[in-house]
């Protein structure tokens, strides 16, 4: 790397050409349910119930007999266990701690026996097993490409995010500065939204880290003035080199052992001209290396962000035992900004995140994946709102996880009868009050098992001046249905 010590750095036009989708106002209408659906599709459930209902009979010599409408309910009661979650699996179909939106729709020897023998490939084919995630290598690769469809943001962080797991497994690494410590660990590339726009499991050291990261860009346009964010894990000058070549800016923390040629000045002499002081080198290709000490030395390397306009931050002073504003060149609060995509998205999937235990080492992975496609369809789905300028409010994760996953355990599905329970006085008496939460649109218009029973008098939610005692099972609402209206019809056909 030859360096010029007389160069000043110069900053590109980096104006970003924005992507707009152009059927976001054909998804106004778009509900939850639907959103989800667009990523974790139809074939690719279908395919789930094939390939188990395979390895069932390769297994135990008969089908299971499952499809993808039950695929489909596993997951929605996945995710109500995630907003409900209990010590263990048996605890939601148990007497003093049933849940009913988990229990109410598959029978516990149901649900266990699908979790033990759901499949994603052949276990006959020979050829998959070459790779070391063929077990799940086709899940992953729709998956993938789910993601991928959706047009990218300005600024990306690529970083490693773990799958928490503890069990055995040949992919299982240990890393000590993550919070799980460890696990599977995944490559990844996040918008600063969250929004994880590619990814691939680690599998061992193939083909380096900054190879992982030129991995993770290749799906980026050329041209259209991305930005990528990364530490020194992944960051080398080769890299940023060549991703500005691809018309890819990048900034990212960097190993000072991979600048070759970049004499800068010693952290000790640093020291001594005081805190926050800096230096810097620009070589022939114009992309700049800064070392800046703040409590320590930290190095940056950057193609479109230089030292000016210097910022300002807050640090505490202990001589004067108050805060101060220090200046901090803008490479780095670039950086600060910009690098916690991959972060913010494990944030988001810790919430509402339910954790299995399993010997199947591959299902922590496919249980990660379920739930990032969940955050994946919130985001999208207030990207939406926020693009039409529609005066609706977004529901916030919570709301959204459990309308999604309602969605899935009732619409289009019949109800199952499964075993009484075991001491019919001990039957927990229903409640009488009429509900405040109402089901989803998916759920009210599917035509399937909405009977009408007869109950006490509470108000219409169809026509809330009226009352009535007919009373629908499925969506749990007071309806009229009389020789003056029809609301029960009214309900269950309204657009």
């Amino acid at each position: 790397m030859a360096i010029s010590v007389e160069k000043r750095f110069e900053p590109p036009a980096i104006e970003f050409e924005e992507c707009v989708e152009e059927n976001s106002e054909d998804r106004l209408t778009w509900t939850p349910y639907m959103y989800f659906k667009d990523f974790v599709t139809e074939e690719m459930l279908q395919e789930i119930a094939e390939e188990t209902n395979l390895y069932s009979v390769q297994k135990d010599g008969k089908s299971v007999n499952t499809n993808a409408k039950e695929i489909e309910q596993i997951l929605g009661m996945y995710m109500h266990m995630g907003l409900d979650q209990m010590p263990n699996i048996q605890a939601y179909w148990e007497m003093e701690t049933r849940y009913p939106a988990v229990c109410d729709v598959m029978s516990r020897g149901r649900f266990l026996k699908l979790l033990m023998l759901i499949h994603f490939q052949d276990n006959l084919n020979e050829d998959a097993k070459k790779d070391k995630l063929w077990k799940l290598r086709p899940w992953l690769e729709q998956l993938c490409q789910s993601f991928l469809s959706i047009p990218p943001e300005e600024c990306h962080a690529a970083d490693e995010i773990m799958v928490p797991f503890k069990g055995k497994s040949h992919l299982r690494c240990y890393m000590p500065g993550k919070p799980h410590k460890w696990g599977f660990k995944m490559w990844g590339r996040a918008g600063q939204s969250g929004y994880l726009y590619d990814f691939d499991v680690c599998q061992g050291a193939d083909v380096g880290a900054s190879g992982d990261v030129l991995k993770m860009t290749s799906a980026l346009p050329a041209g259209q003035n991305h930005k990528v964010f990364a530490d020194n894990y992944f960051t080398s000058v080769p890299l940023v080199e060549h991703s500005k070549q691809r018309g890819i800016y990048y900034i990212g923390t960097v190993r000072m052992n991979r600048g070759k040629n970049c004499q800068l000045m010693d952290e000790n002499d640093l020291k001594k001209k005081g805190r926050w002081s800096l230096d810097f080198r620009v070589n022939q290709e114009d992309i700049i290396i800064v070392r800046w000490y703040d409590n320590k030395a930290v190095n940056l390397i950057s193609s479109f962000v230089g030292i000016e306009p210097l910022g300002s931050a807050k640090r505490w002073n202990r001589k004067a035992k108050s805060h101060i504003m220090v200046p901090r060149p803008a490479i780095v609060d670039t950086y600060n900004r910009f690098i916690g995509g991959v972060d913010h998205l494990d944030t988001l999937t810790a919430l509402y995140k339910y954790n299995f235990r399993s010997r199947r080492w591959y299902l922590y992975i496919w249980w990660h994946t379920v739930t990032v496609a969940v955050i994946h369809a919130w985001i999208r789905y207030k990207r939406d709102l926020e693009k039409l300028k529609t005066s609706q409010k977004p529901l916030p994760l919570r709301r959204f996880q459990a309308y999604v996953a309602t969605s899935l355990t009732s619409a289009g599905k019949g109800k199952k009868c499964g075993r009484p329970l075991s001491s019919p006085e001990a039957t927990p008496t229903p409640t009488r009050k009429r509900k405040s939460t109402v089901m989803p649109p998916d759920v009210i218009r599917d035509g399937i098992d909405h009977f009408p029973t007869w109950e006490t008098r509470q108000r219409c939610k169809h026509c809330t001046g009226h009352f009535a005692h007919v009373y629908c099972v499925k969506c749990r609402v007071h309806l009229c249905m009389n020789k003056d209206r029809n609301s029960f019809l009214a309900y269950h056909h309204a657009k």
